[in-house]
């Protein structure tokens, strides 16, 4: 299985991100760092879409398509179009090591 130059249509970032703790209330405050800008192809997994902030998008979901990357984890989130998507579960390898794919959901 290869994937097409052509199809990586969308600019992505990764994002892996770090608890630190408030030194006021000690609570804990999540950051996040961009560990890669990659190219993805972007699909919809859900019928049902919401139109949001002039543009449709799923209400579930998308899968991004990326090629092989060995340090997406589950916990990371992406950004596509200044928006933020949580990665929900485990990436799926395509082929042998020819792809990832990620299944995401936009965080409100």
């Amino acid at each position: 299985m290869t994937i097409s130059a052509g199809s990586l249509d969308r600019l992505i970032q990764l994002q892996h991100g770090t608890a630190t703790a408030d030194p006021e209330s000690n609570e804990p405050i999540k950051s996040w760092t961009t560990y890669a800008t990659v190219w993805a192809q972007m699909e919809f997994h859900s019928a049902i879409e919401a139109e949001a902030a002039a543009r449709e998008y799923a209400e579930y979901g998308l899968f991004f398509t990326i090629r092989w990357r060995s340090d997406v984890e589950p916990e990371d989130r992406l950004v596509f179009e200044s928006e933020n998507y949580e990665i929900l579960g485990r990436p799926r390898e395509l082929g042998r090591r020819h792809g990832l794919k990620i299944q995401a959901r936009l965080v409100e």
